[in-house]
């Protein structure tokens, strides 16, 4: 005979079987609220008599980073941000091609060390850019790629020019990012501008639908039928859409910070900066190698100069360090890179990578002590388990999880140390 007690699980499991499934149904609920902009919109308000625009909120980003140039092939889906960017005083320099443009937006960012911002439409004009793009991130160039798209609603339904463009920047870009509503323009500008400069510089990508880019009314024209349909299939699609068109645009025009992030430009520790100068300070054949990332922000090229100088180490500058020290310079050394850096006994490579320029390092002698300060961990170390070792690998910890470090850190320190 069965007794009470073996019996009283099997009565206890439809109460606990109610219960789990009420709760999976109330998550549920709550989950499909919260992906409607249901509970932003109860303390929100949508303005929609404004004629304000989302392309006025991204002029007003680039204007508070100090951006001074757009470049472009004008198109309708970016349209307003143009427009925008005109009338706060950013010059729009029209393109004959999207791949212009970003080289144009690269160029900028080289030279003067701030962001370079080029804005394309959808589509094809994203697709012409992606050789300028992968030319950005090897050079480490920080450019904001500002990218069209189709309205958020119609997109992978067959619209124009609408392709699945996150897919094809993420393996380019240290960011990317889709704005789907007009109040997280703001906010996604101003992560994607830190980010571009943050650690190894880099471009960034952000996407702009057509909907977050032109005011309510236009949007709500093209969006929401002008009469209630019949039928409840009808009245639940045309709610669908009017939620879609409030969650959209609640909340846009509420003040928010524009400025700068801060950025996240890693030091050296002091013991790997005396431990350089300890090397440094024992050379009779010491020479320094500088690359591009030497002259990355924040340290300015005069700061580094001055490092350079008081060191009074022979130096190779390459990339966007040629010019550094002027043309006739005593300590700049511009032939037979090969042999010197066979016969040194201390060479420090700053920003300078073991690739083909280096021959992948074979032209590095093997009895030398290398120190090598890089931003980019897998850039620092490369061929470095084939043709040379470091003695010194000058670097720091990153949020992105890329081990980075401020290139100029390591003269300066030895600039305060006195050495030369």
């Amino acid at each position: 005979m069965e007794t009470p007690a073996a019996a009283a699980p099997a009565g206890g499991f439809f109460p606990s079987f109610l219960l789990l499934a009420f709760g999976t149904l109330v998550a549920a609920v709550l989950g499909t609220a919260h992906r409607l902009g249901l509970f932003y919109q109860l303390m929100h308000k949508v303005d929609k008599t404004s004629t304000r625009h989302g392309g006025e909120s991204v002029a007003a980003v680039l204007r508070a980073h100090g951006v001074r140039f757009v470049f472009t092939l004008v198109g309708g889906h970016i349209s307003p941000l143009l427009v925008a960017c005109e009338k706060l005083g950013i010059r729009v320099v029209d393109t004959r091609h999207e791949v212009t443009a970003v080289f144009a937006a690269d160029a900028v960012a080289r030279l003067t060390g701030t962001v370079g911002v080029a804005a394309v439409t959808a589509g094809p004009g994203l697709t012409n850019t992606v050789t300028a793009v992968k030319n950005a991130q090897v050079a480490q160039s920080p450019v904001l790629l500002l990218g069209g798209a189709a309205s958020t609603l119609l997109q992978k339904r067959g619209a124009l020019q609408a392709i699945d463009q996150m897919s094809l920047f993420r393996p380019l870009c240290k960011f990317c990012a889709s704005v789907r509503t007009v109040r997280d323009i703001v906010p996604t500008l101003r992560a994607a501008m830190a980010a571009a400069q943050s650690g190894t510089p880099g471009p960034v990508f952000v996407e702009l639908p057509l909907d977050v880019l032109y005011p309510y009314f236009m949007v709500e024209k093209e969006m929401v039928p002008a009469k209630l349909p019949k039928g409840l299939m009808g009245r639940v699609v045309f709610w669908y859409l009017q939620n879609c068109l409030t969650n959209l645009f609640v909340g846009a025009w509420e003040p928010r910070p524009e400025g700068p992030l801060p950025l996240n430009i890693p030091q050296a520790s002091p013991q790997q900066i005396q431990r350089c100068v300890e090397i440094l300070s024992r050379a009779k054949r010491p020479l320094l190698v500088l690359g591009s990332q030497a002259l990355l922000p924040p340290t300015p090229a005069t700061k580094l100069r001055a490092a350079v100088e008081t060191l009074g180490v022979p130096c190779f500058l390459g990339g966007m360090s040629r010019g550094l020290l002027g043309r006739n310079h005593p300590l700049h050394i511009r032939q037979n890179r090969s042999a010197a850096l066979k016969k040194a006994d201390v060479v420090v490579l700053a920003g300078a990578v073991c690739d083909f320029r280096l021959s992948y390092g074979r032209v590095l002698n093997r009895k030398s002590k290398i120190i090598i300060v890089n931003r980019n961990r897998d850039d620092m170390l490369l061929n470095s388990d084939v043709f040379w070792k470091p003695q010194e690998a000058v670097q720091g910890k990153h949020t992105s999880r890329v081990p980075t470090m401020c290139m100029a850190c390591f003269h300066l320190a030895c600039l305060g140390a006195g050495l030369n």
